[in-house]
């Protein structure tokens, strides 16, 4: 595509580029995660505020390939041309990034749909039916099996959700709406994905044909980003070739590869621990709106056991702390007291780093502890109206498509026109104007 295009028509376009390149500039990451965080809200006035001219597209893929002895592995900028030029704008990527502000996301309705009774059921039966290859990759990568099963169930629902746009497709239009100065001499997240996934399909890595991912470049049974799976895929099928999109055993491999390599892990010791704090110590960690997380006060758990903190047995009841070796461990409360709180360990630093997100790191230690037959949160979260199973969202759409919303599918997620309809009926029945319904709500909705 960006053959049509003149060298000039480039120029022009990297020049408009910059104003908001100053805005968008992105800091050096040399190890990006593994998967893809969510979408963030888009500055008003960004290049993400409209979908992008075929032309500004081709240019920009130009620019890039003017930027390649800035990659941080080699790439030739012929090669990068060849292989890049074929690539197609995707505005599914730019309709990601403008994520709505206002659309509520809570803690209970997150791990409600992603730590559900179906998914434990799942999980349980792929660790039975892998038990001898799940195994030894935890033997070999000293990552506990059920953390890599829990991370292929939060990540694609154990396979079928891999991504449906061609990888080339988004990190090249991802690189194109975050643009790095052009300058900058080291590698940026964004240009250095498109780099990566060119590189790639170079060396033949992965197969053109039916390479495709997440919005962000994220792709395969595990979702590794290009720059990522590149540098940490492993071959545990033995095949010749380290295939995340077909083998399962390569993809586990190459989960538990990353945590080794980029995070570290503490055997025996758990994500985290749900606790009690004495009641003369509550006052520190009120709710703010946001979570609390104090990795700064990391100290032994035996010295958080003679401050008073308590934790749960598996029926529920209090029960002293304790975990192999006297671990660090710190604070984390996901929304504050009233509320669930925890001690975490590294390990949860090291899940941190696999995808840059909290709730993730607490959907995937849940799942996998759920998954091994222990037992949820004792601590209610701070509402009145918990959050939805996925078979519960799928017996909602279903009624809400009785009544007349068409463009509602029953798939168990609470996608745009689920909220849509949410918030016609909840006008309909005179509550409050939002696009949320937790288990309060829906029974409200649905009585006749």
């Amino acid at each position: 595509m960006a053959s049509l295009f003149s060298r000039r028509s480039a120029a022009v376009f990297a020049a408009a580029l910059c104003i908001t390149q100053l805005v968008l500039a992105q800091s050096p990451a040399p190890l990006a995660p593994a998967s893809a965080p969510a979408p963030a809200v888009a500055p008003s006035g960004s290049l993400i505020a409209q979908p992008m001219a075929p032309e500004q597209f081709a240019a920009c893929v130009q620019q890039l390939g003017d930027l390649t002895g800035s990659a941080g592995r080699p790439l030739a900028r012929e090669d990068f041309l060849r292989i890049a030029t074929a690539a197609r704008y995707d505005d599914r990527v730019r309709q990601s990034l403008l994520v709505q502000a206002g659309e509520p996301t809570f803690w209970w309705d997150e791990l409600a749909a992603t730590t559900d009774d179906d998914r434990v059921r799942d999980g349980q039966r792929i660790l039975a039916s892998n038990l001898a290859t799940l195994q030894r990759i935890e033997a070999q990568f000293g990552i506990p099996k059920g953390i890599v099963v829990a991370i292929y169930g939060i990540e694609t629902n154990f396979g079928p959700s891999q991504g449906r746009i061609p990888v080339l497709d988004s990190t090249l239009t991802l690189a194109c709406l975050r643009p790095c100065p052009p300058e900058r001499a080291t590698a940026c997240i964004s240009r250095e994905r498109a780099y990566a996934a060119v590189r790639l399909l170079r060396d033949r890595k992965v197969r053109a044909e039916n390479w495709q991912g997440s919005w962000a470049g994220a792709f395969g049974r595990t979702q590794f980003v290009p720059d990522s799976f590149e540098q940490l895929g492993v071959d545990f099928d033995g095949d010749g070739v380290a295939d995340i999109v077909n083998s399962e055993a390569d993809s586990w491999a190459t989960t538990a590869n990353h945590l080794r390599t980029r995070g570290g892990w503490l055997p025996g010791v758990p994500v985290y621990m749900e606790v009690t704090i004495p009641k003369e110590q509550q006052a520190a960690f009120a709710a703010t709106g946001k979570s609390i997380r104090l990795p700064a006060q990391a100290r032994k758990l035996s010295e958080w056991v003679a401050m008073g903190w308590t934790g749960f047995a598996a029926d529920g009841q209090p029960a002293p702390l304790q975990a192999a070796g006297d671990p660090e461990v710190y604070p984390f409360l996901p929304v504050g007291l009233p509320g669930p709180a925890f001690l975490v360990s590294r390990n949860f630093n090291t899940i941190y780093r696999y995808n840059n997100s909290e709730r993730y790191v607490m959907e995937v230690a849940l799942l996998a502890t759920r998954i091994a037959g222990g037992p949820g949160f004792f601590t209610p979260w701070p509402t009145d109206d918990p959050g939805l199973t996925r078979a519960q969202v799928r017996e909602l759409q279903a009624w809400l498509q009785q009544r007349g919303h068409s463009l509602v599918q029953p798939d168990g997620v609470m996608g745009r026109h689920t909220r849509d309809a949410i918030a016609a009926e909840r006008a309909a029945k005179g509550l409050t104007p939002e696009r949320r319904a937790g288990q309060r709500t829906m029974q409200l909705l649905m009585q006749p």
